[in-house]
């Protein structure tokens, strides 16, 4: 079983201090305890806009100043990982945000505008003219947050019966829509974890990629499972350690991650994209070895 040595993650450490977004910096202090809530906070507030929800690059892989739906959920992410209650103004007038952008036509919502064809993007997140076949990413996760910070609507009701639905029907799993659904069922509460675990549980095999595949944008055991804690850590036990041996193994010199994929267009905004994902890729790998005991306990 391989751990991280103390120099990888020195190195790690200097390279969020010198190259992470200034959101991702503050988020890991805050997570090793020598930072502080508000200051995630107020980086934060740079990605958010006046109609309540978030943009501005938060999700790098498109480089769009209005707000989106799907940016606004990993928005959501930093909010519900510090704790942040219901009535903060961020959650108040971003849960608002998500009500007006639901649309009644498909019972959801759409994850961009169509404004992202404008922008540098990557390919996924074209907007095609045709319609898209319905995806409960990040449609689970929205009713999650809804559903968390109790907005009685009946966008809420509506929604959590769409994407209940769409799971019940489910044969392919697209790792997006699950982990969307597992979000969902930390913060919906018993009853409805329970009905996702049990559905998600079945298709574990099928999920999750071979270790030959990780390196191409595969499913990792990881993508599930993120601490000793989680739902199905014991039935992926194994794979998990090769897993997090992997993770060690594929640290760069310089310290960081980086991401598993490319765009193949709009190259110099990739750069500044890829930037960006190694500094949040690095800060999460960070936190999920220390979650699995996989740094040198003599650094943490």
């Amino acid at each position: 079983m391989k751990t991280l040595s103390e120099r990888q993650y020195e190195k790690a450490c200097e390279f969020i201090a010198l190259h992470a977004r200034p959101l991702d910096r503050e988020y890991f202090a805050y997570w090793r305890g020598s930072g502080d809530k508000e200051r995630v906070l107020h980086e934060l507030e740079a990605f958010r806009n006046e109609d309540g929800g978030f943009g501005n690059h938060m999700e790098p892989d498109f480089r769009l100043q209005e707000s989106s739906p799907l940016a606004t959920t990993v928005a959501f992410q930093y909010l519900s990982h510090l704790g942040v209650n219901a009535h903060h103004p961020f959650i108040v007038d971003g849960t608002k945000y998500f009500l007006k952008t639901f649309r009644e036509d498909r019972k959801g919502w759409q994850a961009v505008p169509n404004l992202v064809n404008d922008v540098p993007h990557a390919p996924w997140w074209h907007v095609s003219e045709k319609e898209s076949p319905y995806s409960a990413n990040p449609d689970a996760e929205i009713v999650g947050y809804l559903l968390h910070y109790n907005v009685h609507h009946h966008v809420t009701k509506e929604a959590l019966n769409k994407v209940m639905d769409h799971l019940s029907q489910l044969n392919e799993y697209e790792i997006h829509e699950v982990q969307c659904y597992l979000r969902l069922g930390r913060l919906a509460g018993a009853e409805v974890q329970q009905e996702i675990h049990k559905k998600i549980e079945k298709k574990l095999s099928y999920i999750v990629d071979r270790p030959e595949k990780w390196d191409q944008y595969g499913v990792q055991p990881l993508f599930l499972v993120d601490s000793v804690q989680s739902p199905f850590a014991k039935e992926l036990n194994q794979e998990l350690n090769v897993n997090l041996d992997y993770l060690i193994e594929n640290q760069h010199e310089n310290g960081c991650w980086e991401p598993t994929w490319a765009w193949g267009q709009f190259e110099n905004d990739w750069e500044i994209a890829k930037k960006e994902w190694q500094g949040i890729l690095t800060v999460q790998n960070l936190i999920t070895l220390s979650k699995f005991d996989r740094i040198d306990s003599s650094t943490v």
